[in-house]
């Protein structure tokens, strides 16, 4: 039925003697050459990667357009009539082989189709190859590949991990409709090309602009698929319409508490040598700017004690990562930090916690204790504190097993319900702090934070909420992945010690900003923006309890 169709269809553009760009698609799968009658909407054959030109049907009132691979040159509204084959690359139907026979008129009407989100991606597919004008205002979700291909992810509205907001047990019809509505309010845009590492400043947008959560406008471009995705190639700049603040950290409080994952902060061998590393900076000049944005986070917070995650794991001696940039803050910043000196097995995993605090603020009691366990990846770290002679209580800083799939097998495969690998890795180290705090900790007020890898709903933040443990809510997220929100870095008090919580913050300084400002690119400079991939969390104690 199918040849008797495409014969009977043959016979009909015969009778035609070419067809026009809305019929192509049915003989897509056909290697044969035809004659196809287009206007010539968008030209770029300027470019190396992507040669060629887009032509719309004909006739005014149809969708249907494509791209033309061809050298031949035309001009933005030319009638052509062109012999080609009709080809599918990539999951885009193209012409190829392209033999210009005709210019049958010039300067004709180009339709721009309007278009509002959410669209199905069947109805990306009738609109594949034809220009568009998105009438919403978008606003920048992720920009993860935009230094590498050019390309940005819009959106309708902030996207959000779905097990930030629903539990992957009970919630699956909420997660897949979320997960449904988020696409469809989204779409790629891309630059002109196919250039691999294109000229950042020389694209569609100002680069230091690119900031998630920003408004845009002005997005027309033609409409491209590769393999199973949809993207909008623009022929004009982004118009930005708003910009985000950094809600700069100002908490009214007594006692200032910081928790931050430095973003695999590792000194080489300690003497301005030794780079690069297994992680981090790849010379001594990109570790110093990688100390000073760090720095600059951490003397707008001014914490009285700071709590860190991904520092190198190389001792703590005048040599080591956590000492020199204790050293570092001191020399630069008007407080003296301590380093939180410990006891315990640490392990040989190249990254650890750590603490500094100010001792004129705040006093330790005893060493501060690795508890090792088979079940952690990194040893969970915890530390008494004595404040103002009447305030004790116990700092305990963490790093859960990541969510990369990476050597995972049996249960710690991704289970495919939304919390990725390792999950029952992480829900088994969520138990045995749990014990590790029954055991030792009992009854003592203890606040225990960190980078658990996991988002607010997820199996191993809900066990460790299961007892006497209270989760302290920000409104800002601490992450971004793949243009979604969500909260990795957490903070959770014992009921005797949540009456002493003022407020907590998360600060929208790191993972709505490009990774091409950080220390590691010619584009950054020493503020505290993308001084890490994750927001630091900042919490006000006092010591008398509400």
């Amino acid at each position: 039925m199918k040849y008797l169709a495409i014969l009977f269809f043959l016979l009909f553009c015969s009778c035609n003697n070419y067809l026009d760009v809305a019929d192509i698609r049915f003989l897509a799968e056909e290697n044969t050459m035809f004659e196809i009658r287009g206007l010539v909407s968008g030209v770029v054959q300027d470019n190396n990667q992507l040669g060629g030109f887009y032509i719309q049907d004909a006739r005014y009132f149809y969708k249907k357009s494509v791209f033309v691979n061809s050298s031949e040159k035309v001009s933005v509204g030319d009638e052509v009539l062109v012999n080609a084959l009709i080809i599918e690359k990539n999951n885009e139907t193209q012409l190829d082989n392209v033999e210009l026979l005709k210019i049958l008129s010039h300067n004709r009407f180009i339709k721009v189709e309007q278009v509002y989100l959410p669209i199905s991606n069947d109805q990306w597919e009738e609109l594949e190859g034809c220009l568009i004008e998105i009438n919403d205002k978008l606003q920048i979700s992720d920009s993860y590949q935009f230094s590498k291909y050019g390309q940005l992810l819009l959106s309708k509205d902030e996207l959000i991990q779905e097990t930030e907001l629903f539990d992957a047990q009970d919630d699956s019809t909420e997660i897949a409709h979320l997960r449904l509505e988020q696409e469809l309010n989204s779409i790629y845009v891309d630059d002109l090309s196919n250039q691999k590492y294109p000229q950042i400043d020389s694209l569609f947008i100002n680069p230091l602009k690119v900031v998630v959560g920003t408004k845009c406008s002005n997005i027309k471009g033609f409409v491209s698929q590769y393999n199973n995705t949809y993207k909008l190639r623009l022929v004009n700049d982004l118009i930005v319409e708003q910009s985000i603040s950094s809600n700069l950290i100002d908490l009214d409080t007594d006692l200032k508490i910081m928790n931050f994952n430095l973003y695999n902060l590792f000194n080489g061998n300690g003497e301005k040598e030794g780079f690069p590393t297994a992680r981090g900076a790849k010379n001594y000049n990109a570790y110093q700017l990688q100390m000073k944005k760090l720095a600059a986070a951490i003397y707008a917070a001014d914490p009285d004690i700071l709590a860190m995650m991904e520092l190198e794991n190389d001792g703590e001696d005048e040599y080591s990562s956590i000492q020199q940039f204790c050293d570092y803050l001191n020399k630069h910043g008007y407080r003296q930090y301590v380093i939180a000196y410990t006891n315990g097995d640490i392990g040989d995993y190249p990254i650890k916690t750590g603490i500094i605090y100010d001792s004129s603020v705040v006093e330790i009691k005893d060493k501060a204790q690795y508890h090792s366990h088979p079940n952690f990846s990194r040893p969970s770290l915890f530390q008494r504190f004595i404040y103002k002679d009447s305030l004790e209580f116990v700092i305990c800083a963490n790093h859960f097993k990541s969510k990369g799939s990476r050597n995972a097998k049996g249960l710690d495969l991704d289970q495919k319900d939304g919390q990725a690998s390792y999950n029952y890795k992480r829900t088994l180290q969520a138990i045995t702090l749990l014990d590790i705090i029954d055991s030792l900790y009992f009854d003592e007020k203890i606040m225990v934070l960190g980078d658990f890898n996991a988002y607010s709903q997820e199996d191993p933040i809900q066990m460790l909420q299961s007892k006497n443990l209270n989760r302290l809510e920000t409104a800002i997220h601490s992450y971004l992945y793949k243009g979604k929100n969500g909260s990795l870095d957490h903070v959770f008090v014992s009921d005797n010690f949540i009456d002493h919580i003022d407020q907590v913050k998360t600060w929208n300084i790191n993972s709505i900003y490009p990774s091409w400002i950080n220390y590691s690119h010619k584009l950054a400079d020493s503020s505290y923006f993308r001084s890490s991939d994750h927001n630091p969390m900042i919490i006000g104690v006092n010591s008398y309890g509400e």
